[in-house]
């Protein structure tokens, strides 16, 4: 008897549970415009990236300690060695943030302006080296 009991308890609950499931309610609609994610197109689309910022070639950079190195620097990339020929190097002021050109010659302008107070001439030999010198 306490099996049948036990047994019957069992079958109540399961039955109950059961009829618990599908007593739901009913999924919500998400009938808006989403897609679903699997579906590939059959022709590839292009997708815009973020514009990277055009790196100039003559430009002030971090790394730079000191105008002599940033000549020598720019001498190198425009294919020339530097010929320092000033007693003594010089310290990078903030007016060359403005020297960002792919045209050394526009460059070395702005190295000229921010340093007239030191009256240096700054050359581009015919041979590409950059010769640094004591203006007149």
């Amino acid at each position: 008897m306490k099996n049948i009991n036990l047994i019957l308890k069992v079958a109540s609950v399961l039955i109950a549970a059961i009829l618990q499931g599908c007593a739901a309610p009913k999924a919500a609609d998400f009938s808006d415009d989403w897609k679903p994610i699997n579906i590939l197109s059959p022709v590839a689309a292009e997708i815009p990236l973020k514009e990277e910022l055009e790196l100039h070639r003559f430009q002030m950079l971090p790394t730079d300690t000191s105008l002599r190195f940033m000549l020598e620097r720019w001498s190198k990339e425009n294919g020339g060695e530097l010929e320092w020929q000033l007693p003594s190097d010089l310290t990078l002021v903030s007016a060359l943030e403005g020297a960002k050109d792919n045209n050394l010659q526009r460059a070395l302008n702005v190295v000229r302006r921010s340093y007239d107070v030191q009256k240096i001439r700054i050359q581009v030999l015919p041979n590409k080296n950059i010769q640094v010198s004591r203006a007149p």
